[in-house]
């Protein structure tokens, strides 16, 4: 519901860090105005994966390293790792796993680009960029909106903004967000309702003109509850008889799409604190404009999840990071409406950050049990997959996305290799 009616314009966008119609962009491009985002409800920067052709790789926690262009990615998501595509909100680079993944309120347009963007975009655009772009303060506008989206499962979402002019040549902006909902899979172990969320973020942004110089001003702040990947073991059988018998006792394992039987002691968790800072400066010189860009960002993000998706407490991750990242771009861009147009700039970046990782859970019990079930045919030394998990993910066309994978070994006499699978809600 939209208490006030944003009103429609016509857009243009800066894929090629100047202002053109969409038609004129020599780029593979996909272009989303911020009424489509809102009335679509695109809940943040990954869901724009849905609406992108060539892009897939979609997935509910706050990993980015499964985003495939064209079919490039990287699949790594070591703190080490740099992603193949890159994510830019206001022309500021937004970092790594758990830094980039924030809400979509108050957005002018989205620009989706295939194909490597190195040379205008910089790091880390080898399959593609992202480019995000908020509504920012209007000289002499005053409008504002509000929507509130109400839901079962106790959903509730508000999001506002406020245009306040100050004068002739300078003005503000508010925009806020806040969303929760109760969980919607029920872990059948716990009694618990999971995969919900609760998060919020405000944004204040600032404008000053001049004939020829143009100042702009960004801080946002947002803080993320919300559950991470969820797994559920499948495939029962045979191989959880066994597991039964040796380890546990009346433990039940299978369940439904909507539920999930995961560890009582581990609860799933994707939370991020994030602090954005942008100043945005542009001064005409009449054959070219001089645009410095200078952004500041401190997160801290905090994961964990139970992916052996069982009651024990056999293999758990749990990930913490925190991070500042500085950048300063300066470009002088041709104002000639002849055939010749150019570009030219310098950037500089700097990141530091601190993660670390760890495996919650007894691998030994895990070790036991799988070396138990195969020792009996290869022994001890052969069998070198107990702990060695890789999941790949592959969304379907309907939105959902099923990470699915298989535990190294091999099966003799008809006997299962253990299969695991988890869900996750399109939005």
């Amino acid at each position: 519901m939209s208490l006030v009616h944003r009103p429609s314009k016509k857009w243009w966008f800066t894929a090629t860090k100047r202002e053109e119609s969409v038609m004129d962009v020599p780029l593979a491009i996909t272009a989303l105005s911020g009424n489509f985002i809102a009335d679509t409800n695109l809940d943040d920067v990954k869901d724009l994966i849905s609406y992108t052709p060539g892009v897939s790789g979609n997935s509910q926690d706050s990993y980015i390293d499964a985003v495939s262009v064209r079919g490039v990615r990287t699949q790594d998501f070591g703190v080490g790792g740099d992603p193949s595509t890159a994510f830019f909100k206001n022309d500021l680079y937004e970092g790594r796993n758990g830094a980039v993944v924030t809400s979509l309120y108050d957005i002018e347009r989205a620009e989706i680009l295939r194909g490597p963007q190195g040379f205008l975009f910089g790091r880390n655009s080898i399959g593609g960029a992202f480019s995000v772009h908020t509504n920012k303060a209007q000289i002499g506008s005053g409008d504002g909106h509000i929507d509130i989206d109400l839901g079962e499962r106790d959903r509730a979402s508000f999001e506002g903004a406020i245009n306040v002019p100050m004068g002739d040549n300078f003005a503000m902006r508010f925009a806020g967000y806040y969303s929760q909902e109760d969980g919607f899979a029920k872990n059948v172990f716990s009694g618990k309702d999971e995969i919900e969320h609760e998060k919020w973020a405000v944004r204040w942004s600032t404008a000053f003109e001049t004939d020829r110089l143009t100042v702009q001003t960004v801080a946002e702040y947002e803080e993320r509850r919300q559950s991470g990947s969820m797994y559920r073991a499948i495939d029962t059988g045979d191989i959880w008889d066994a597991f039964d018998a040796y380890i546990v006792d009346d433990t039940s394992l299978a369940g439904s799409n909507e539920e999930l039987d995961s560890d009582i002691s581990q609860g799933e968790s994707d939370d991020a604190d994030i602090l954005t800072l942008g100043l945005f400066i542009d001064y005409d010189l009449g054959f070219a404009t001089l645009s410095s860009n200078t952004g500041f960002k401190d997160h801290d993000y905090y994961y964990k999840e139970d992916y052996d998706g069982t009651p024990l407490s056999i293999n758990n991750f749990q990930f913490q990071q925190s991070g500042e990242y500085f950048q300063q771009e300066l470009r002088l861009t041709s104002n000639s409406d002849g055939p010749l147009s150019w570009y030219t700039g310098v950037s500089y970046y700097d990141e530091e950050l601190d993660a670390d990782f760890s495996a919650i859970g007894s691998e030994d019990l895990m070790c036991q049990y799988y070396l138990n079930y195969y020792a009996e045919y290869y022994g001890y030394e052969f069998y070198s997959g107990c702990s060695d998990y890789y999941y790949d993910f592959y969304p379907t066309a309907d939105g959902m996305l099923t990470e699915s994978g298989k535990i190294k070994g091999n099966t003799l006499d008809g006997r299962p290799t253990p299969t695991w699978a988890s869900t996750s809600p399109s939005n």
